[in-house]
């Protein structure tokens, strides 16, 4: 045991003494993932602000009088335009400069006043431009509202009341119809998030030390010297997984911490994108389930960057073991975000897979015993036998020597 705790100190010390390297570990990469998801909501905010603001070009061919003026009277801001060429008016759809090309039938008003049962019913046509949003924004606001209020216009006009058509209303008058529980509601959309920033930035975290602190050491010949020192090399091994396993943990948690704290101002920003009004509320047994997992998904992960570091002689070589693993991390991350369907109790047994689904689970208070056991076992067996795989591979001089 005092070997671990020689070496575990002298790894972090290592980080501690060096303010670059607190500063790159501990607060740049936070300070990033904020300002840059507050520089994608405020495009968004920009972008969706200027379609508002934009007055959408539509060609109206054979739009009759009543047409023109129920937007007059409905407040209704176009620039109507009369086509003159079907083929100007699919570029111009194509290029973006016009939004909409609505395509009245012929006597039109006239099929209307003079409709009768087995007559065919009038079809407006409406062509738009999906790519463009300019275009798919004024497609939904015209066929959506628009030519919706200009047919009840017309119906009101042919039936007189059209009270006497409604049968019933659909929550006109019911400001209580929405029923969940806020806090997993809240839980459900923060659980499609963080599980993915949470497990990325744990590998994040540890990969740049972790590196160094093997493949580092034998590239300055510092190894060499630790290697014949009295310190069991079991130790050596233990004590500095367990420094990069705290290193990582700490990390991650000042990165979701900022999150957490900056999500009201990111709220404003990313409206439109979901988060509006999310809180993170967890009960203490949430808390301590989260900081089980995380505990044992930084030790996965130190294990598995100590293991890949062992094998390297320097270390940009360990990088690029590392990296195909940080891939890994990041693509069952996001499969974790758009995973709607409750896995099989087998794929609790898959590790970092059952931990992203096990971190959204507990955030959505929907994890079972079962589920958690499981995945906290696996993790840990996973990470002690990379430990085990490690200790056997210090023992060979042939990888060790730099």
């Amino acid at each position: 045991m005092k070997g671990i705790r020689e070496i575990f100190r002298k790894e972090i010390a290592r980080v501690v003494k060096d303010k670059k390297m607190l500063f790159s570990v501990f607060l740049l990469p936070a300070l990033l993932m904020v300002g840059l998801m507050m520089l994608i909501g405020n495009l968004q905010k920009n972008m969706m602000v200027d379609i508002d603001n934009h007055i959408p070009v539509i060609y109206a061919e054979r739009f009759p009088e009543s047409f023109q003026k129920f937007l007059e009277t409905g407040g209704y801001t176009y620039d109507l335009r009369a086509i003159e060429s079907e083929t100007v008016v699919k570029d111009e759809l194509t290029s973006g400069q016009a939004d909409l090309w609505l395509q009245f039938p012929e006597n039109f008003e006239e099929s209307i006043a003079s409709y009768q049962k087995g007559d065919e019913i009038p079809q407006i046509k409406v062509y738009y431009n999906p790519s463009e949003e300019y275009s798919m924004s004024a497609f939904r606001e015209v066929t959506g509202t628009v030519l919706e209020s200009y047919r009840q216009t017309l119906l009101a006009g042919r039936v007189g009341d059209l009270e006497q058509l409604m049968i019933f209303t659909v929550n006109t008058d019911n400001p209580d119809m929405i029923v969940q529980d806020e806090k997993k509601a809240n839980g459900k959309e923060l659980g499609m998030m963080l599980p993915y920033f949470i497990t990325i930035l744990l590998f994040a975290g540890a990969m740049g030390i972790g590196t160094d602190m093997i493949a580092g050491e034998k590239e300055r010949g510092t190894m060499a010297s630790l290697l014949v020192s009295p310190v069991k090399r079991s130790s050596i091994v233990l004590g500095k997984v367990f420094a990069l396993m705290i290193i990582s943990g700490i990390s991650s948690l000042i990165y979701v911490a900022v999150m957490v704290i900056s999500m009201p101002l990111m709220s404003g920003t990313l409206s439109g994108m979901g988060t509006e009004g999310l809180k993170l509320s967890i009960t203490f047994g949430q808390g301590a389930m989260l900081a089980g997992i995380l505990i044992a998904l930084a030790f996965l992960y130190a294990t598995l960057i100590v293991l890949f570091s062992v094998f390297a002689k320097s270390t940009k070589e360990a990088n690029t073991y590392v990296m195909p693993a940080y891939i890994l991390v990041l693509v069952i991350g996001l499969i974790s975000m758009f995973t709607n369907q409750e896995p099989s109790t087998g794929a609790f047994c898959i590790p970092l897979y059952n931990s992203a689904i096990v971190l959204k689970n507990i955030l959505s208070h929907e994890v079972t015993a079962l589920q958690y056991v499981l995945t906290l076992t696996t993790t840990l067996i996973c990470g002690v036998v990379l430990t085990g795989v490690i200790v056997k591979a210090f023992d060979r001089e042939t990888i060790m020597a730099p």
